[in-house]
């Protein structure tokens, strides 16, 4: 038997919705059958947000309330649950206190947050009080053709910026090289004062990316698609800045203390999924739903470049990220599903969740493991419910509805 508390799916969403009642983890007398770990189930959320056009982030801040950036709105967005209020925060434009397309947050020292806008080219930090402070720019261009990029994917509580994209990289077609050549993928930290990147764990190389090249009035275009349901490591940074990252050759978990040392868990059982007409619809779908972002330099005749020049006697190149044919026949697809997907967080009580592959229809299931990197327990949400932050005894996962409108919700933690 496994502890459960009850299931309920939501059958369409409404604003601000307060389930009364909910339950805890009710707690079987029968322990789990040796080589099994529990598993829970959330129940109804405790409240609901009203509609986003997306979320690309959340920020869970000191008083509960929520940071949301919604990039299809181009929105950064204070959001209080329990009071049901939202403001936006700063305007939309390219001066002070303003941003394009706010894609990510992070926390930094002093609870102050890291804004990520690609359409502005700009990293802004914003003091504890939300107001805008100093920038920098996330791309930089070196007269060899070289780019600088900070592109932060994670960051610990003391402001250091974890990411596997490198704070530096060349262009394809510059002159200086399109990739690293490396059989692996670093994990590297670097902080804002200090560009020199640390590697901290290194994943293990993805499937090749199918890379199309065309011409377009004289612009020289690479578009990159990732592999369909391709087994890929997954990674995490805890607070302290330990790094943990999953591996998908024989799904176990490494927990990397910044030390360096390293705890190593032990495989986690589990069924591979056939990959199956519904799978392929629904890998395709979510690719063709995601923003495509196109970064675009234009290099003059003296070899330099810059974001957002004018394109008059220079010669353009755009890298655009992501887009999917709409035909599944385009693509060649695996037997079986990979074990886990996405990025992995880490809760207040300073375990790992991970998500686990299931078959289109069926729950979300978040696989959870403790900071010795030992699998602990399952953890069951309704379908299309994405876990993406935490508080104290309390889960936020996005979801979407019938017409593409994304909604937060709040869910009770189960006593695991």
């Amino acid at each position: 038997m496994r502890n459960r508390t009850a299931l309920s799916h939501r059958s369409a969403p409404f604003p601000f919705i307060l389930a009364l009642g909910l339950s805890g983890c009710a707690e079987d007398d029968a322990a789990a059958p040796a080589g099994e770990v529990p598993g829970y189930e959330l129940g109804e959320p405790e409240a609901v947000s009203a509609d986003f056009g997306s979320v690309d982030d959340i920020r869970v801040l000191r008083d509960g309330s929520l940071l949301v950036a919604d990039r299809t709105s181009g929105e950064l967005v204070l959001l209080d649950l329990d009071r049901e209020m939202r403001t936006v925060v700063g305007g939309r434009g390219e001066g002070p206190g303003e941003y394009q397309s706010p894609s990510g947050i992070w926390p930094l020292a002093g609870d102050s947050t890291l804004l990520l806008d690609v359409a502005n080219n700009r990293l802004t930090v914003l003091t504890p009080d939300l107001s805008f402070g100093a920038t920098r720019p996330m791309l930089e261009i070196d007269p060899a053709g070289g780019v600088l990029v900070l592109n932060p994917q994670a960051t610990d509580d003391s402001g250091r910026m974890y990411t596997t994209n490198g704070f530096s990289m060349n262009l394809p077609g510059t002159g200086a090289g399109g990739g690293s050549g490396s059989d692996s993928i670093p994990v590297v930290r670097a902080t804002l004062d200090d560009l020199s990147p640390d590697t901290v764990a290194t994943l293990a190389p993805r499937s090749t990316s199918r890379i199309e090249m065309r011409s377009n009035q004289g612009n020289r275009m690479v578009t990159m698609q990732q592999t369909p349901y391709s087994a890929s490591d997954s990674w995490g940074v805890a607070p302290d800045g330990s790094v943990v990252v999953a591996r998908a050759a024989d799904y176990r978990l490494e927990w990397i203390s910044s030390d360096g040392s390293m705890r190593i868990g032990a495989p986690v059982a589990w069924d591979a999924v056939p990959v199956g007409q519904a799978e392929r619809e629904a890998w395709v779908a979510e690719q063709s739903s995601r923003t495509v972002q196109t970064a675009t330099f234009v290099t003059g005749g003296g070899g330099g470049a810059s974001p957002g020049a004018g394109m008059a006697g220079a010669a353009a190149r755009t890298m655009t990220l992501g887009g999917a044919s709409e035909d599944v026949d385009d693509y060649e697809w695996p037997e079986t599903l990979p074990p886990f997907t996405g990025s992995i967080l880490i809760d207040p009580e300073g375990r790992a969740w991970l998500r686990r592959l299931q078959p289109v229809g069926a729950p979300f299931l978040y696989d959870v493991f403790t900071p010795d990197a030992e699998h602990s327990g399952t953890v069951e949400i309704a379908e299309g419910h994405t876990v993406m932050g935490f508080d104290d005894g309390v889960v936020y996962a996005t979801f979407r509805d019938e017409v593409d409108l994304v909604y937060i919700a709040r869910y009770r933690l189960p006593e695991m």
